[in-house]
């Protein structure tokens, strides 16, 4: 077994002169662990980490062979051991990414330095898990159901179309976003320069809820319906305003409203309970309540709706991102329940790709809560985009459908098939990223509808579910 190595510095030999009040307080008490500087649980801690702080109530020596850090697989790492004044600092070498470790500190190791005898009574342990490597390739297998066990036939199919045509077929679905809200500008632009319409068209429910600019959104289900009996797929999304509506936004710098309110708890089974006596609980139930109203017109009128809420929550710069991971998932959790009777509903959730995997795992809200996993890319270059949709197919296990939800560049048709990037669906945004040379423009649109990627990409005219 591999033994820590003590070295003690001067700054102890000073302190075991002393005779001030707090030295004698320490030499007849029994050192216990106040604080470690990395906390238990704690996900993409950096491989070359280097060095553990634990502070203590007493000066101490180690027993060297008690205190561990040891990976997952049983590896134990060798670590030095420096000592100072009531903290020891452990020192090791470069981790390895992707790796859980785990530092354990037993009953008993720590001895009070003036007096041996006296010892620790309480154990500590420090399980973490280090930086993460997207795999060179990735193979997903989507689940075959829709996680509503009632879904409508339509969307039953509509899924059914999405994961083995398109995502497992080779295929990808152009699509465009309503500008603004409930309009078909871009879907018409795109048709006026290619002679042919996306096969997707996303509306957005923005303007429902609010402090000003509320629309009746009478125009959003005959657009819908008129889209779907084309041929169409249709999506939603929703910037959701401020539900206290103490302002109009949806952006964190200027909308101070606390989700983490809603939260009365945690539970065990990944649920949790709900502050239901408080104003933002009523503010958020009000809100979801006037959506639905929405969106059962279109499951009235048998649509099937790839919907789109909390979207981008990690990046925090949406108040549905404030509060943390388990806020959200509260939320999330929240809408489903409320809106668990509409069945036409297919649930996207959307990441964020950057280092932290581990970060974006623990907002994930369960492979039994979501039906497809979308990524927002905003470049202006023309590619696969293959690491991020490795890293999304990480995050879900491999078990779900992956769109490119929203993008300033739709990617190189070539370059997917040839990375292995089998994104289902992509749809740039409104005006600049769609219309402009800067990103897309006429003739990219024109290569992805009649050109040389009109084989692999489907426009509305080719959508059969």
């Amino acid at each position: 077994m591999k033994k820590i190595l003590i070295c003690i510095c001067p700054a102890l030999l000073m302190l075991a002169c002393s005779q001030n009040q707090e030295t004698v307080a320490s030499q007849a008490e029994a050192p216990e662990i106040t604080e470690i500087s990395i906390q238990n649980g704690t996900v993409d801690v950096d491989p070359e980490l280097g060095t553990i702080a634990v502070y203590t109530t007493a000066p101490v020596m180690l027993d060297n062979e008690a205190i561990t850090l040891l990976s997952e697989d049983g590896e134990q790492i060798a670590m030095q051991a420096t000592l100072a004044n009531k903290n020891f600092h452990l020192t090791f070498g470069a981790l390895d990414r992707n790796t859980v470790y785990t530092l354990t500190i037993p009953a008993g190791s720590l001895h009070n330095i003036y007096d041996p005898a006296l010892v620790n009574a309480t154990a500590a342990s420090v399980r973490f898990t280090t930086l993460y490597t997207i795999p060179e390739s990735v193979t997903v297998n989507p689940d075959e159901a829709l996680t509503d066990a009632e879904a409508s036939p339509t969307a039953r199919q509509l899924y059914a179309y999405l994961r083995n045509d398109l995502f497992l077929g080779g295929k990808i679905a152009a699509g465009t976003m309503a500008h603004y809200t409930t309009q078909m500008t871009e879907a018409e632009w795109v048709y006026a320069k290619t002679g042919r319409y996306p096969a997707l068209h996303c509306f957005d429910l923005m303007n429902l809820t609010g402090k000003e600019y509320l629309e009746n959104y009478a125009d959003l289900l005959p657009h819908a319906q008129d889209w779907h009996n084309a041929g169409g797929i249709v999506a939603a999304m929703w910037h959701w305003r401020d539900p206290s509506k103490a302002s109009n936004d949806f952006y964190v710098e200027n909308c101070s409203f606390d989700l983490g309110k809603i939260v009365a708890s945690a539970n065990m089974d990944g649920t949790y309970t709900y502050a239901t006596d408080t104003e933002e609980y009523r503010a958020v139930m009000e809100d979801i309540a006037a959506v639905k109203v929405e969106l059962k017109k279109l499951a009235d009128a048998g649509i099937p709706v790839l919907w789109r809420p909390l979207h981008e929550a990690r990046g925090k710069w949406f108040w549905w991102g404030n509060a943390g991971a388990d806020a959200c998932k509260a939320l999330w959790q929240l809408l489903r329940r409320e809106l668990g009777d509409l069945h036409n509903l297919i649930w996207v959730w959307t990441i964020q790709v950057d280092d932290h995997f581990g970060e974006a795992q623990q907002w994930y809200p369960g492979d039994d809560r979501v039906d497809i996993v979308g990524v927002d890319i905003y470049e202006e270059e023309h590619d696969g985009f293959a690491e991020e949709f490795r890293f999304a197919a990480e995050v879900s296990g491999s078990r779900k459908v992956i769109a490119l939800t929203e993008c300033g560049a739709m990617p190189d048709v070539d370059r997917m098939q040839q990375d292995g990037a089998s994104w289902a669906y992509c749809m740039p945004w409104y005006g600049d990223h769609t219309q402009s040379i800067q990103y897309n423009g006429i003739k990219y649109w024109q290569r992805m509808m009649t050109g040389d990627f009109a084989d692999r990409v489907i426009d509305r005219s080719e959508v059969s579910f």
